[in-house]
């Protein structure tokens, strides 16, 4: 959600940040962490330990102009990027000292254009309020002294970086926001920089935040300090936004470049870029330079190809690339060499082999991966490299290593890049709404603490026999009145199967099996500690004897290969399981739960708030209509579609081939469908003889094509190709088609009177 202006507080200016404060989104908790350190003088600061491309810039820029804005706290905020110093510690410190100057100068003087302006040290001292003039010339004084001297490079630094305190010491606080930490170690000087800047914030009242790259940050930091020594710094970790927020994001930027896109385009440019604000952003800026709108998978995946061959994007991988690898030749073959690992099975690949194909000494090598690392292109174990799973840096590399090591021609490689990448979409998408429907088993089990719950909610058969056809309220009331109960483990850490054992990606999706380490009692000990598996069976109907043994083998199997001592295996199915499968089960000892129990089990332990089930509007000619799938809901919508037809005075056996074409073909989106909201969208359209009938679902799989005569395709087969035969024998007119990452149904009926 968009970060409100408290009415305390004037609107916030842009001054650094590079969009708007109104459209910042998802972010309100990182923000608050920073800006409230200027409230907060026991904490000397923050680490933000950032993923590549996950917007920490924009977000310390944000906190600068939020803290400027606010001036009853009275801290001046200090933004300084190392990544855009001079190469060498002595000029880096010097343009800190600068910086520093000139952006306290116009906190004090409320005149924010000062910022970006460039001025010398000697008309800052001058531009400076009586109050800070005498402190501030006689830095500036002390600095050229030092400078003219040219004796000791650490007592100029020093100085330089001591400006924060020497404010303090006047009566002036400050916070300073340190940007790209991680790049310091590469400024070339005679003494440790990083060491140096952590130094002056250990007995510093001023508050310090240090960002940086997450697998390198800590290491540049601690430099000659043992790590206890930051230990009254905070810590925070910034990643890529969640879904929401990231669809939130598209939304707004969008809107204010005036780019437009639909509902499935936005889902898709976030999944695609994994909710990077960076990639988001540059993205949806290059779609307004060029003048194209992204209302089409078409519309985007050929953007998308343009940005990856020579946009920002390409830029933004080229920048990294020459700064992990500067020479050229080198940095053609490490191009080579990650893309044919990227492609080998099994995708990790000795480090050794590298040398040989970079041409690198040891040293260089070292090097050479550590960047890699660093910058999360490749992940480094022991001395095993793999290709880091990106799609977009994977598509980078396979393009560009297309178009260097292959010499193919460029109209070639941009045409099949753009049909491989429509190809893929629909995929991504599904995958994506997979992962929504998934039960949230993860989740789920990270709130077992050793509550006591009705053992119904863990055994199928017994929870049928007791609640089936039952009202809530008087399933709520059984659970509890029950007397034998369950008492669930501690969980201490909660992972996927595939986290374990990478090959278990084969049998099912990562989110749908769950192994979370425990204690099934309140001492920590060998004898206690537990290992529960739980599954989530993807079924229409109740699951099968043969479907339960199938996943009870595979279960047994991960346990095995992982050396698991004591396990309890959780088995859940949306539709619940037959008698014979929850025979076989409770014979094992395994627990069983359907949806049902699952949400109600939920409902105790975390539980949240409920969705609206449903939305209705009316215009003059056109009726829409949102249901829930399942439920039953469908009647709803026939009784609604009655209703018109009555107005527009179908004869009662036409408004019955209405309601019941309605009513297939609502079963049919629910039945074939992973939506990611779980909803159908219906639209009475009335013309003059016609009542136009339209049924879509988002993430839908496409429907069996139904022919000139009336007959469906070969697929799919059983009950839903007959309801496709019988929709088209109750309407006059039906006509499927692919509507972005689902599908619609059209239908009409004519009006005879």
């Amino acid at each position: 959600m968009p970060i409100e202006t408290s009415p305390h507080h004037p609107p916030i200016k842009r001054i650094l940040g590079r969009v708007a404060h109104g459209d910042f989104v998802g972010r309100s908790v990182e923000l608050f962490e920073i800006t409230s350190l200027a409230l907060r003088p026991t904490r000397r600061g923050l680490i933000v330990l950032a993923e590549p491309a996950s917007g920490v810039t924009e977000l310390l820029r944000q906190a600068y102009d939020k803290l400027f804005a606010e001036r009853e706290r009275e801290v001046a905020p200090i933004y300084f990027a190392w990544s855009q110093c001079k190469p060498t510690v002595a000029g880096a410190a010097r343009q800190f000292l600068q910086t520093f100057l000139t952006q306290f100068i116009a906190y004090r003087r409320q005149e924010p254009a000062l910022v970006n302006t460039p001025l010398t040290l000697n008309v800052l001292a001058g531009l400076s309020l009586p109050a800070d003039s005498e402190w501030i010339a006689r830095l500036v004084e002390n600095y050229e002294r030092a400078r003219a001297s040219g004796d000791d490079e650490g007592a100029l630094v020093r100085l330089c970086l001591s400006a924060p305190q020497t404010a303090a010491a006047h009566g002036t606080r400050t916070i300073v926001l340190f940007d790209d930490m991680h790049a310091i170690e590469n400024l070339r000087g005679e003494i440790d920089l990083s060491a140096e800047s952590a130094r002056v914030s250990l007995n510093a009242e001023t508050p310090y935040v240090y960002a940086g790259l997450r697998r390198r940050l800590l290491d540049v930091l601690n430099g000659e300090i043992k790590p206890h020594r930051l230990d009254n710094f905070g810590t925070l970790h910034v990643k890529g936004l969640d879904v929401n927020h990231a669809r939130r994001l598209v939304d707004l930027l969008a809107g204010s470049l005036g780019v437009a896109l639909s509902e499935e385009t936005r889902d898709l440019i976030v999944q695609q870029f994994a909710g990077s604000p960076l990639l988001i952003n540059a993205f949806l800026e290059a779609a307004q330079r060029r003048g194209v709108s992204l209302e089409t998978f078409r519309d985007c995946q050929r953007l998308y190809v343009d940005e990856l061959l020579g946009g920002r994007i390409h830029r933004r991988f080229n920048a990294v690339l020459e700064k992990i690898a500067p020479a050229v030749t080198t940095r053609r073959a490490l191009v080579r060499a990650l893309h044919e690992s990227s492609l080998s099975a099994p995708k990790k690949s000795p480090v050794e082999a590298w040398r040989s194909r970079l041409e690198l000494g040891a040293e260089g090598l070292d090097a050479l991966m550590s960047r890699l690392h660093m910058y999360e292109l490749a992940s480094i174990n022991a001395t095993l490299i793999e290709v880091a799973p990106s799609l977009v840096w994977r598509d980078y590399l396979r393009a560009n290593y297309r178009l260097q090591s292959s010499s193919e021609s460029r109209a070639l490689v941009v045409a099949e890049s753009i049909t491989e990448s429509l190809k893929r979409a629909p995929q991504t998408m599904e995958r994506h709404y997979r992962r929504e429907r998934a039960l949230g088993l993860r989740e789920l089990l990270a709130h077992f603490d050793n509550q006591r719950v009705p053992a119904s909610l863990f055994h199928d058969e017994r929870f049928n026999r007791l609640y089936r056809g039952m009202k809530d309220g008087e399933i709520a009331d059984g659970l509890n009145a029950e007397t034998e109960l369950l008492r669930l483990p501690q969980i201490v850490h909660t992972a996927s199967g595939a986290s374990f054992h990478p090959a278990f990606t084969q049998l099912c999706d990562e989110e749908r099996c769950v192994v979370a380490h425990g204690f099934d009692a309140t001492t920590y000990t060998d004898a206690n500690e537990v290992v529960w598996m739980a599954v989530e069976i993807e079924s229409k109907v109740e699951a099968g004897r043969a479907l339960a043994e199938v996943w009870y083998e595979r279960l047994t199997q991960l346990a095995a290969a992982c050396g698991f001592k004591r396990t309890r295996f959780w088995f859940v199915s949306p539709e619940g399981f037959s008698t014979e499968a929850a025979a076989f089960l409770s014979g094992k000892e395994a627990l069983s739960s359907g949806r049902q129990q699952l949400e109600l089990l939920t409902s105790r332990l975390c539980p949240l708030p409920a969705d609206a089930a449903e939305t209705v509007a009316e215009t003059s000619h056109e009726f829409e209509m949102v249901i829930p799938m399942g439920g039953d809901t469908e009647l709803i919508a026939a009784q609604a579609v009655e209703q018109i037809a009555r107005r527009l005075n179908f004869q009662p056996e036409q408004i019955n081939q209405i309601k019941h074409a309605l009513i297939e073909a609502c079963i049919n989106a629910t039945e074939n469908s992973l939506s990611p909201d779980r909803k159908i969208y219906q639209r009475f359209h009335v013309e003059d003889d016609k009542l136009v009938v339209t049924v879509s679902s988002r993430g839908a799989v496409a429907p069996a094509p139904i022919t000139n005569n009336g007959e469906a395709g070969d697929e799919p087969k059983g009950r839903r190709g007959w309801g496709l035969k019988l929709i088209r024998t109750l309407m006059d007119e039906v006509e499927f088609e692919r509507a972005g990452d689902g599908t619609r149904l059209r239908m009409a009926k004519y009006l005879r009177q």
